[in-house]
């Protein structure tokens, strides 16, 4: 999900009625977001980090997935000793950050853990096939041989959001990566359209406005200007390494 730099302190979630701040100092797992996060970080940042698949978390903790996505978590609530590793990681170069995180997160896997989730093929091949391509929950049941209720249920037992709010999720990223690769200047509303599996331009920017907060023009306008490497990361003040 897009965040944007914000004078906001901690990571903000954009609610129904309020804005929620969540002030992390550790680190953070932001779960899976329906709507886009705001976050202000220091003039120097320094950050690593993992990229799991919707039901990876499971594996790693004894919370339900369900009490993690949508949220900004504080990383040492739900996976302990994450504190110590973050202490250990000040002084370290990139290569052997990534080689403690990797290990902290490996041991989580063999111990420390009373129960784990067993995801099941059709959770796996539910998340892969709505990465790919937009599929109505009853195809995508159909396709895994269950009833759409089944499927329902265990993406949240095991992921912790419903197939349709991830199918959102998932076409939003598909039009982001392809949107940002238009050459400039040629983002008119219908090819902005053509490139979405929405059902048309007020759908379009409706969910667009929600995930990211702008307008696809809006959005696609501000990437151009800082870079495509901002495009998961829209910043709301010009970003010191392009001034």
């Amino acid at each position: 999900m897009p965040e944007r730099g914000a004078t906001i302190p901690g990571a903000t979630v954009p609610g129904a009625t309020e804005w929620r701040a969540t002030e992390v100092a550790v680190g953070f797992y932001p779960g899976v977001q329906r709507s886009y996060l705001i976050s202000e970080n220091p003039p120097q940042l320094f950050n690593i980090g993992a990229v799991l698949e919707p039901y990876g978390i499971a594996a790693l903790t004894d919370a339900r997935p369900s009490q993690l996505q949508g949220t900004v978590q504080d990383t040492d609530s739900f996976l302990p000793g994450f504190s110590a590793l973050r202490a250990g990681l000040a002084d370290a170069d990139p290569a052997a950050a990534f080689k403690a995180l990797d290990g902290f997160l490996t041991s989580r896997l063999h111990g420390g853990v009373v129960q784990r989730t067993r995801v099941g093929d059709r959770t796996r091949a539910a998340v892969a096939l709505l990465a790919e391509e937009d599929i109505p929950v009853a195809e995508l049941a159909h396709r895994l041989g269950i009833s759409p209720s089944t499927l329902q249920r265990v993406m949240i037992r095991d992921c912790g959001i419903t197939p349709k709010s991830y199918a959102d999720v998932c076409r939003f990223y598909r039009f982001v990566n392809a949107a940002v690769q238009l050459p400039a200047g040629s983002a008119s509303g219908g090819e902005l359209l053509a490139l979405a599996d929405y059902y048309d331009q007020p759908h379009l920017i409706r969910t667009f406005r929600r995930l990211s907060g702008f307008t696809p023009s809006e959005y696609l306008r501000l990437i151009r200007q800082h870079g495509p490497e901002y495009a998961a990361f829209v910043p709301l003040e010009t970003p010191t390494a392009v001034r």
